[in-house]
């Protein structure tokens, strides 16, 4: 049952991936800002930082100094970016990528 739900979860993401694809015209899709408020968690930068790991569908407030904000990863077939392009132009974070992984739901077929 676990081995069907998975492969429907492949078929989706290959799906999502081609859509993505043809949809690259439009420039890649990252998510969209957040409240602060829906943060699954926070996520503090230090001075060496230089990647985040994330799941897709993420609600996270980001953390640089005294600067913050709050983003939902959803992203279709990215699966790693650079944070400046989606942080605010002041942030800071022009060293720092983004790796998005499958979220649990998606990895246990939920």
């Amino acid at each position: 049952m676990k081995t069907r739900k998975l492969i429907h979860s492949l078929a989706a993401s290959a799906i999502a991936v081609t859509f993505a694809s043809g949809a690259s015209a439009m420039g890649p899709d990252f998510g969209t800002q957040a409240q602060g408020s829906r943060a699954d968690r926070v996520i503090q930068l230090g001075s060496g930082s230089n990647y985040v790991n994330v799941h897709r569908g993420e609600i996270a407030t980001i953390v640089n100094g005294g600067k913050t904000f709050t983003w939902r990863f959803d992203t279709l077939g990215t699966p790693s970016f650079e944070l400046a392009e989606i942080a605010p132009r002041d942030f800071g974070a022009s060293a720092v990528r983004v790796y998005v992984s499958p979220s649990p739901g998606e990895l246990s077929g939920d």
